[in-house]
């Protein structure tokens, strides 16, 4: 006993030594990716490699550190699983299967927080990954932007990220045998920089409710924050397409407004100003512009919204699937406002993927369960997609 007892205050010094470099060089990492003279002639893709590398070890050293704790940490789950036997067959839920999932459960019910299984950041606790995944298959019910953008994970608050503005294309040049590679004169690659935005809200819950296991707290957390992250994400995409985001020189970057107040007047807007891979266009419209739109005939009397030949209850406007959404989600010029273009070349939406949960007390009413969330909304290429104000249908020839 003694010799294990040894071997742990040595393994725990070692650790704690260890975590402290790893810690050192991501943050030195961190200034490499931000600042293009520390990071010279290094690669991105080395230093993210060695991102991965320094975060698997130090996974490795908590999961060691884990299992030295075994011992405790069983009884306090022994604990956990007869207080939640009773409470689940109350409330018709479902045991939770793992133990990051459970020691999450408990911290909801108790405030308890198992160190060894849950991870904190600046007070909040930060919600396991598997209980994220189950959040984000039930805000694939909800009316999903994102869907349609360009979704990258990072694993800073801020920083560059490479990325291709695919509008951006240059035909190879013909070259002589064995002749030198000439440079093309497009370069379509380039760091974006990003810069995470926090999110945070709360919903009310009542220490009785909690305490006489009238709800399941965790079941309510993952329907609300379900919908939360969806509305969160949504918004910040409306906001950058309707009103732009920041650039490479602090400018701001803003998709092209056009103005047509007939069908001719979409048709010059979208055939001008977009290419022509309608396939992959995409155009978002309220209901009440959609309503509009849906009953527009051309000179021949050809309706300009259509059915998709591959969806009949899809409809296709000059080629680009509709997507339809509440008024209130357009915000005030959602009557006259079609945002059509290819999305995914349009918008880049930065995810940070850490999403956190911590109680705070709501006056004297009840509890209050905050939630954050992290992320950035930028525009990769503005030149993929453009905003049409649309006045009505005047003018048009029924």
């Amino acid at each position: 006993m003694k010799k294990k007892l040894k071997l742990n205050i040595q393994f725990f010094s070692d650790k704690n030594k260890r975590l402290g470099e790893i810690d050192s060089r991501l943050e030195e990492i961190r200034g490499m990716l931000e600042d293009d003279e520390k990071r010279g002639d290094t690669k991105f893709s080395d230093l993210e490699k060695e991102v991965r590398e320094l975060k698997e070890e130090k996974e490795e050293i908590e999961a060691r550190q884990r299992m030295l704790d075994e011992g405790q940490e069983e009884e306090t789950r022994s604990h956990h699983e007869q207080a939640h036997n009773g409470a689940d067959e109350q409330r018709g839920g479902v045991e939770p299967t793992n133990e990051q999932r459970d020691a999450f459960q408990t911290y909801l019910e108790t405030r308890d927080i198992d160190g060894g299984n849950l991870t904190t950041d600046s007070g909040f606790v930060v919600i396991p990954e598997d209980i994220v995944k189950e959040i984000m298959t039930l805000k694939e019910m909800e009316y999903n932007l994102d869907q349609y953008v360009t979704v990258k994970t990072v694993g800073y608050g801020s920083g560059k990220y490479p990325v291709v503005r695919t509008s951006e294309v240059a035909q190879l040049p013909e070259v002589e045998e064995l002749a030198e590679n000439p440079e093309l004169a497009v370069k379509p690659f380039f760091e974006l920089r990003y810069d995470i935005k926090t999110h945070r809200g709360y919903f009310l819950v009542s220490r009785e409710a909690i305490e006489d296991s009238a709800v399941n707290i965790l079941s309510e957390l993952m329907t609300w924050m379900a919908r939360t992250v969806a509305a969160t994400r949504n918004a910040a995409i409306i906001k950058a397409l309707t009103q732009g985001t920041p650039g490479k020189d602090g400018e701001t970057v803003i998709i092209e407004k056009k103005n047509a107040s007939d069908v001719d007047g979409i048709k010059d807007a979208i055939n001008l100003n977009l290419k022509p891979n309608h396939e992959h266009n995409v155009a978002i419209v309220s209901q009440t512009a959609f309503a509009e739109l849906d009953k527009l005939k051309d000179n021949q009397g050809n309706y300009l919204l259509q059915p998709d030949i591959k969806e009949p209850t899809q409809k296709r406007l000059l080629g680009a699937m509709v997507v339809v959404l509440p008024d209130e989600m357009l915000g005030e010029a959602a009557a006259k406002t079609i945002i059509i273009g290819n999305l995914k070349d349009a918008i880049v939406l930065f995810d940070r993927s850490r999403y956190q949960a911590a109680w705070t007390n709501y006056m004297h009413f009840g509890e209050a369960l905050m939630v954050a969330l992290r992320q950035d909304v930028r525009i990769l290429d503005e030149k993929a997609a453009i905003v049409i104000d649309f006045a009505g249908n005047t003018g048009v020839e029924g």
